[in-house]
């Protein structure tokens, strides 16, 4: 299986042409090392450890060059680079979430993305023939929600403190202290501003302006 998913690794390795807003590969040779060797992390028995192992996760995602934070926590999620991974303080990622990273993803201090949700940094090029890969940045501010299935397009950037609703795809930048929702997402309401957040996000109670 380890074999297999390195063969995809090979075929899924970015076109030379494609325009990426990340730090470029040092060579391909690493890059590809770099993917197999996560492979062989994430594969075997990532998706099966308990959440009360959220520490170990992270320790192996720092390993691997992963910045995050104090007290975050890591449910079963997909990560495809590690390197390209940045949480703040307190921040939780939920079982089921895909960070596709082939450009950074930053998640803000206390701020949580809920079960199955997709940040997906990358897509194809659709007025070209050959389809080209391309992929920005996707950054969710401090003090944000994005619930349950929620779609994160490549280059979007989440507010502080605003919250996307469940199922919703994102395809515009959300503005901070918003409640968003929909398919296309779109603001509802605004939201209430924190002053304070006293524990974790996960179980937390907090104090309003």
């Amino acid at each position: 299986m380890v074999a297999c998913r390195f063969m995809m690794t090979l075929i899924q390795y970015p076109h030379p042409d494609v325009s990426v807003d990340a730090p470029e590969h040092s060579s391909r040779f690493r890059y590809l090392l770099r993917r197999f060797l996560w492979s062989c992390v994430q594969l075997p028995f990532w998706p099966t450890m308990p959440r009360v192992l959220s520490p170990l996760r992270i320790m192996l995602l720092r390993l691997f060059g992963a910045r995050i934070g104090r007290r975050c926590l890591v449910g079963s999620v997909r990560i495809w680079m590690p390197w390209n991974l940045e949480m703040g303080e307190f921040s939780a990622v939920g079982n089921g979430v895909e960070l596709y990273n082939l450009a950074p993803i930053r998640i803000g201090a206390h701020s949580v993305v809920s079960q199955r949700s997709y940040l997906c940094t990358a897509t194809h090029d659709y007025t070209k023939p050959d389809f080209p890969l391309y992929s920005r940045r996707i950054t969710v501010g401090p003090d944000a929600w994005i619930a349950a299935c929620a779609f994160i397009a490549p280059g979007i950037s989440v507010g502080e403190g605003a919250v996307v609703g469940a199922c919703s795809v994102v395809t515009k930048n959300v503005p901070p202290w918003t409640v968003c929702a929909g398919n296309p997402c779109r603001v509802i309401k605004a939201r209430q501003r924190v002053a304070q957040v006293l524990t974790a996000p996960w179980g937390s109670r907090s104090m309003r302006a």
